[in-house]
């Protein structure tokens, strides 16, 4: 797990507590997806039966990664949210902006979009909260 990844888990669990399952690298089992072993996230928060799937994408150069992440938003989001579930994304780093027309698509198909800061993780906190009662 990246460094980046590992500081958000932790962030969440401190902020979260423990009535909330919080893996890294998890993934969501969906009806309509094609792999038996679900959705991969890199983070998955669930509680009560009801999951947000987080996908982390913290980038200092360009890359395909942010595009990857962009071509599979709509059925991701459609297929989580067809289940109830939800996600969300926390993108950062000069690469991911200087990809506006990707980051324009995941902001699109999202149920939640953050920056990589407390504050932000903060929001994104009180999101999740709000999402698997």
């Amino acid at each position: 797990m990246q460094l980046a990844q590992r500081y958000i888990v932790n962030y969440l669990k401190d902020k979260l507590g423990s009535e909330f399952d919080i893996t890294s690298n998890g993934s969501i089992i969906l009806d309509g997806y094609g792999k038996a072993s679900g959705m991969l996230f890199d983070i998955v928060v669930t509680k009560g039966g009801k999951s947000v799937g987080i996908e982390v994408s913290f980038q200092v150069t360009t890359n395909s990664t942010i595009e990857r992440k962009a071509g599979q938003a709509a059925e991701r989001q459609f297929l989580m949210n067809a289940a109830g579930n939800q996600i969300a994304y926390v993108i950062d780093g000069a690469g991911n902006f200087q990809r506006a027309a990707a980051i324009s698509t995941i902001c699109q198909h999202s149920d939640c979009t953050v920056a990589y800061s407390d504050s932000e993780f903060d929001v994104l906190a009180d999101f999740i909260r709000e999402s698997v009662k």
